[in-house]
């Protein structure tokens, strides 16, 4: 799961108050609930490529606010401080986004050993993919000697911008603490006819993860969403991603003609299918994305979707982890401070709410009951209601106190859980 607990959640920075007895936002809240890496967009020409970085760049807001709530004692993850890019003090959140970022960890964390409990008994072995993986620390957690679960036989992979995979190997490579975890990582050439840089994978050290491995994959998304769109030249010049496959700033509540017409037209002919080393299409497979597809343009990220969908023959589940209701007051001031911060979220504007987030996997071929599917989803203030027991809500408390309770109900019930499964021999309907 770039990170989050692994990394997701981080919350971007809101500023600006809400009016009505809402939110004063005081300049304060760095990051909502987002998370970084985001593997979709080298190559661009200097606006693609300046966006591209700055999606990035929300990779080190989730490593710092992970860092926050394990220091404070919300998480335990030792593997944070490695990929938190500040000095003493400097991590600290406030009381909200730790708390955010705890929900949000510890509810895909939740879904995630599900999946893996379910399917133990898979002779063959059981994979889980994270998109826009970054520095999320959900796979070091997974394998790490001290897990409180054996994972055996299970393929990690992360997908990513390459430069932020080299990024992670040498933060990997030179931590001698990760030696008990993985074996020194192996570079490896691949999709360098999609664009593709330097992958790298390890192996699990700990006996009790006996045949798991981590792959993190140095590409764009948008190469794999082009391999499953129609194929046409690109005009000469044009990099992979400069347009149709480059999220646009606005994007109508349903997707225009335009928009299909654009994206179509700088799909890359491939020249082969598209195949990530050590993806195994017989497997149980697990998708995540922590704030990751909500980045790209609708039929973009439908797309990439679609390509694990029919890549993966086996059981198939997904969890994604995005904000909704833009449209009241406080989404709207949501959407335009993260504007202000030249991030923009084109799926928000067609998944608005719960019940179009459960569609939108409905149409990926998810949540057909009758074949052993289903969809699901929670606001993470749902989550913290239901999920975390009262047990833990009085630890938590104990750690700092929270004073703006309706400015955190109003803020988390703006972020979702969604979840989908298909097919035979694990159960996601939690």
């Amino acid at each position: 799961m770039s990170g989050t607990a692994p990394s997701i959640p981080n919350l971007l920075t809101l500023r600006g108050r809400v009016g009505g007895g809402g939110v004063t936002q005081r300049g304060r809240y760095r990051g909502v609930i987002h998370r970084g890496g985001r593997g979709h967009g080298p190559g661009a020409p200097s606006a693609s490529a300046a966006h591209d970085a700055t999606i990035q760049g929300t990779d080190t807001d989730a490593a710092v606010s992970r860092l926050s709530a394990v220091q404070i004692g919300y998480l335990d993850d030792p593997y944070a401080e490695l990929f938190a890019q500040s000095g003493p003090g400097a991590a600290r959140r406030l009381p909200i986004i730790n708390r955010g970022t705890y929900a949000r960890t510890t509810a895909i964390d939740k879904l995630v050993d599900k999946f893996l409990d379910d399917t133990e008994s898979s002779s063959e072995g059981r994979q889980i993919v994270s998109l826009g993986a970054g520095t999320d620390t959900r796979g070091l957690r997974l394998f790490s000697p001290s897990a409180p679960t054996p994972r055996k036989r299970v393929i990690y992979h992360e997908v990513d911008f390459p430069a932020m995979c080299d990024k992670k190997q040498r933060i990997v490579r030179g931590a001698p603490q990760l030696r008990s975890i993985l074996s020194d990582p192996e570079s490896m050439e691949e999709l360098a006819q999609h664009g593709g840089g330097k992958s790298w994978h390890s192996k699990a050290v700990a006996e009790k993860h006996e045949g798991s491995e981590l792959w993190v994959h140095g590409l764009d998304l948008r190469a794999i969403a082009a391999s499953q769109q129609p194929q046409k030249t690109l005009p000469p010049g044009v990099p992979v991603g400069s347009r149709g496959l480059h999220a646009s700033p606005s994007t109508s509540s349903s997707t225009t003609q335009q928009e299909e017409q654009t994206e179509e037209e700088t799909q890359p002919r491939q020249k082969e299918a598209l195949t990530l080393t050590s993806l195994k299409p017989n497997l149980p497979t697990l998708i995540i994305s922590e704030c990751c597809l909500c980045y790209l343009p609708p039929l973009t990220a439908s797309a990439i979707l679609s390509f694990f969908a029919t890549t993966i023959r086996s059981s198939l589940g997904i969890v994604i982890y995005e904000p909704i209701k833009p449209d009241d007051a406080f989404g709207k001031m949501m959407v335009s401070n993260l504007a202000a911060r030249d991030i923009n979220m084109p799926t928000l504007e067609v998944y608005k709410e719960a019940h179009d987030q459960e569609r939108r996997l409905r149409e990926a071929g998810f949540g057909g009951e009758e074949e052993g599917g289903g969809a699901r989803s929670k606001t993470i203030v749902q989550i913290w209601e239901e999920w975390t027991s009262q047990e833990e809500k009085e630890r938590l408390d104990a750690l700092e106190g929270l004073d703006e309770v309706e400015e955190w109900q109003l803020l988390a019930a703006h972020y979702i859980v969604v979840w989908g499964w298909r097919g035979e021999g694990f159960d996601l309907g939690i």
